[in-house]
């Protein structure tokens, strides 16, 4: 199936959790979440497949047909970022989102065994998500070519040139993406 696929994950965080104490870490978390997941899932639509810790994977397109799913993930990512910069501004000390998004083909559904099942999105689409995640800046989105033809006319993107990803044999296009119109 065709995915349009977000990873988010908090730049500092370790660094944060070692300073601070554990319902400190847990109200920070907690506060992102609900400033973010309204974003991801119920305005646009995506499918949360995990919170890991610091870390949420989104998945469009996985469980209703959505033809525009890499446009829905990318405004779902420009809205985590606005969102989480509004937060820090009363939290400067918080760390802030690195956001990867990727298009492409993914299988999607349950896996595990009989008594414990969890629905995933698995394939080179996800695992570029993460990479692409890995490259971006605190506060910033980073884009696959994938991602923004699939976005349409409009996208204001940085070029960042061809980017060498853990586990790529040949180096990726990426692009910074920075807004969209009318979102």
């Amino acid at each position: 199936r065709e995915v349009g696929e977000q990873d988010a994950y908090l730049a500092g965080f370790t660094a944060y959790s070692e300073e601070h104490r554990a319902d400190e870490v847990i109200t920070m978390l907690n506060t992102y979440w609900g400033a973010t997941v309204p974003i991801v899932a119920e305005r646009e639509g995506g499918v949360i497949e995990r919170f890991a810790g610091d870390a949420i994977m989104v998945v469009f397109n996985a469980i209703d047909d959505q033809s525009d799913h890499a446009l829905r993930a990318a405004r779902a990512a420009l809205g985590m970022r606005d969102e989480v910069i509004l937060v820090a501004q009363e939290q400067p000390d918080w760390p802030q989102f690195r956001i990867g998004v990727n298009t492409g083909a993914a299988v999607v559904g349950h896996v595990g065994a009989a008594r414990m099942r969890s629905f995933t999105a698995i394939g080179d689409t996800t695992n570029l998500s993460a990479r692409l995640q890995a490259q971006a800046r605190p506060g910033h989105i980073v884009i696959s070519r994938s991602t923004w033809a699939g976005i349409g006319e409009g996208a204001q993107v940085k070029r960042l040139g061809m980017l060498d990803l853990k586990g790529k044999h040949e180096p990726v296009e990426a692009f910074e993406l920075v807004s969209l119109p009318h979102r």
